[in-house]
Order: structure tokens, then C-alpha cells, then sequence
């Protein structure tokens, strides 16, 4: 563990202080949620932080969903301050380009996005982002990534898309090689793509499975679907739909027909 704490570190130094790498964790992310809310009650500062672990016994997942998350996947939550306002609104989008940049640079193909940031391949899930933010006198963000390395999680699919995995994909290999790879080039990508964050929403863009004129169905937060036909998508990267020949913007929720 200690040898896979320094390899780590050792290439990460420029964009991370502090790591915590379990074997087996409740979730990256109400650990990260966890360390945000300490701070702010003792108005502490915090470095960058990352937290990585092989397995999770209760990942989330958006909108309050469990992230089924067995041994050999790769599950992270990147902790971060001081980011600016603009930015933090357009995190789901960054972290979607660069979680697929650094998929497809392991060799994987055809790596495509569902709106907003589910990384699939050939219809199937491959990786989910989780983004939180808590603002207040310091404004602290979360940036979460799950990827199916080893093994691919069985899923309802009426509550979701089926699964896939690296292994799936590539074959056997070397997931530990996988795992880092991976965890390098995102949290590398994604901090670069905050200082011009433009170019990499217009890949964004390009990425997504969802184009103007297909008929489309969103899950909103309440459970209500929404329906009709996707007309673009608006500048902050929402839905403009028309629904039963009204206009409406959708700036949240799960794509489950398109």
C-alpha cells in the first residue's frame, strides 16, 4: 500500500497535497462531504485532497442513487478550495472530458458522453461523475469519478443503463496500472481544462450522444419525466426541450430515453 501511496504522489505532487487511499471504504465521497463540513465548522484550510479507494460499500451516485461499487473499480473524490464561481458551474462538464480523454488514452474506443457527464461505450456505462459543492466563507468543491475496471456491476436496467468495464473492453490486463493511469491523467486534465475551460466544453459538446432533433426523455431530481424534442443546448450546457410544443430548460437530471 505504502509503495502505491508514493507512485502516486510522486506524479501527482503539482496538483495534490494530501491522499487517502483505502482498500475498502464506506464512500470517497460522504468521506469527502465529511471533511468539508469539519472545515468550515472550524474554519480550517485544507489542500488539495484526494481520496482513492479499490472498493466501496456504499457509493452514491447522483440524486441520491447507491453506485455499485465491487473490488477492482477505481473510486475517487478529488477535494479542492478556492476554485472561482463561473468555474465550479461548469465542473460536471471538465470532469466528463477529462475522465474520457483519460479512458481512451488507456486504449479504450469510442468512449462518448450522456448528458451530463455518464461516460459510456456502445450504449453501455462504463464511469459516472459526482460533483458537490458547498459555498460560504470559503467555497469548497468535490469531484467524484467511478470507472469499472475489473468487473462490471449487474443493473437494474430500469434504473439505469447496463454496465461494461475496462476489462470488458481491453481484455485482461493490469488493473493496478489501469487505476493509476487513470486517476493521473483526469485530476491532471481537469486541472488544466479550469484555466481555459472553453476548449473543453466545445469537446464536450461534440462528445455527447444527445443531438439537436432526437427525441429525448430526462428524469428531473422529483421523479417527473420530461419529454419531447431537444432543440440545443444553451450556453451553460442545459436542455432546451420542446414539450408538448412549449420550450423548457432542463438544468439538471438523468437521460433515460434518447
Amino acid at each position: 500500500m505504502r509503495e502505491r501511496l508514493d507512485h502516486f504522489m510522486e506524479e501527482l505532487a503539482r496538483h495534490v497535497e494530501n491522499l487517502v487511499l483505502f482498500e475498502v471504504t464506506d464512500s470517497t465521497h460522504a468521506l469527502a462531504r465529511q471533511i468539508i463540513a469539519e472545515m468550515d465548522e472550524e474554519s480550517q484550510k485544507l489542500g488539495a485532497t484526494l481520496i482513492l479507494a479499490d472498493c466501496q460499500e456504499e457509493g452514491e451516485g447522483r440524486g441520491d442513487r447507491s453506485w455499485e461499487s465491487p473490488a477492482g473499480g477505481l473510486y475517487m473524490s478529488w477535494l479542492r478550495s478556492g476554485i472561482r464561481a463561473e468555474i465550479i458551474t461548469q465542473l460536471p462538464m471538465l470532469a466528463a472530458s477529462a475522465a474520457q480523454d483519460a479512458i481512451t488514452r488507456i486504449g479504450v474506443s469510442n468512449v462518448r458522453i450522456r448528458w451530463p457527464n455518464d461516460i459510456l461505450v456502445d450504449g453501455r456505462k462504463l464511469a459516472g461523475i459526482l460533483v458537490f459543492a458547498r459555498h460560504g466563507d470559503t467555497t469548497w468543491v468535490t469531484v467524484g469519478l467511478g470507472v469499472n475496471l475489473e468487473t462490471a456491476p449487474v443493473i437494474d436496467e430500469s434504473k439505469g443503463l447496463p454496465a461494461i468495464s475496462i476489462a470488458d473492453l481491453l481484455g485482461a490486463g493490469d488493473v493496478e496500472s489501469w487505476r493509476h493511469d487513470i486517476v493521473c491523467t483526469f485530476i491532471d486534465q481537469l486541472d488544466r481544462l479550469m484555466e481555459d475551460p472553453a476548449p473543453a466544453i466545445e469537446r464536450w459538446r461534440k462528445l455527447l450522444i444527445q443531438k439537436p432533433g432526437d427525441a429525448i426523455s430526462v428524469r428531473l431530481a422529483s421523479g417527473a419525466v420530461v419529454s419531447g424534442t431537444l432543440l440545443e443546448l444553451t450556453e451553460e450546457g442545459f436542455l432546451k426541450i420542446r414539450e408538448n410544443g412549449k420550450e423548457r430548460v432542463v438544468t439538471g437530471g438523468d437521460v433515460i430515453e434518447s
